[in-house]
């Protein structure tokens, strides 16, 4: 995802360095638009090294050891701030995020039958005990809420561009919000409606977009500013929590707005 406004680095390769006997693994991107070289720690991706087009790789590992201090510190803050959330499941009293608000996990009454419902700021869910029965039961909600609330986006958002997309299906992808196919059927990741609504919006506008320019041109981000002028806000946002979203349900460090 990438355009003239907020233009996305090209990969440009994969790096260690040994820093006070550490090895830590980086990405090089270059862009466009850098003057200087910076860096970045993002979750679910470590250390990043933006770096201007022209700049020679070797500065690289020359900036990386000048700046050991810095990336030692933010890598050990990093790991300590988002622990594995995946190992830790799911317990009744952890917050989780719907629509970009947070909600509640409370117990419900112990009927045989599983299930969750949405109760103002709580998420009630019954009939389970365990941490992974809880988990289950709240991933199987957030499905049928996805599909819900994605099939009346695609529906709004399509007229609205003018397209008529295929088949819009919702699964679990470990690293990708939304995807078209050559064939215009529609993929969406269902962690996406833990987002605020207008997170949500842009991935559909995004996808839908690819129906009438497969790629990543300057004609497609024209067309989805057209549709979104706040695209830009929402990738930053997907970029800044994708780790929590992709990790699990827990929402405890996640920063609503955007």
């Amino acid at each position: 995802m990438a355009g003239r406004g907020c233009p996305r680095p090209i990969i440009v390769t994969q790096g260690e360095v040994i820093l006070d006997g550490e090895t830590i693994p980086y990405v090089v991107k270059r862009s466009t638009r850098a003057r200087n070289i910076r860096l970045e720690i993002r979750r679910g991706q470590g250390l990043v090294v933006v770096i201007p087009r022209m700049c020679p790789a070797e500065r690289v590992t020359e900036v990386l050891k000048a700046k050991k201090r810095w990336i030692l510190r933010n890598l050990a803050g990093q790991s300590q701030l988002y622990p594995q959330l995946r190992e830790q499941g799911i317990k009744f009293g952890d917050v989780v995020s719907y629509l970009g608000r947070p909600l509640v996990v409370v117990a419900g009454r112990k009927r045989s039958a599983e299930y969750a419902r949405l109760e103002r700021n709580r998420l009630v869910v019954s009939g389970v005990s365990s941490g992974e029965q809880i988990g289950s039961v709240l991933e199987q909600w957030y499905r049928v809420q996805a599909a819900g609330l994605v099939a009346e986006r695609v529906g709004k958002w399509g007229t609205e561009l003018g397209v008529n997309p295929g088949k819009v299906t919702i699964r679990g992808q470990r690293t990708r919000w939304g995807s078209c196919s050559r064939k215009g059927n529609l993929s969406f990741n269902w962690k996406l409606v833990m987002a605020p609504e207008a997170v949500i919006d842009y991935v559909v506008i995004h996808e839908l977009a690819h129906l009438k320019e497969m790629n990543h041109s300057r004609r497609f981000w024209r067309l989805v500013a057209r549709h979104c002028p706040e695209y830009c806000q929402c990738k930053k946002w997907l970029r800044a929590h994708e780790a929590e979203l992709a990790s699990g349900l827990l929402a405890r460090q996640i920063q609503l707005g955007i």
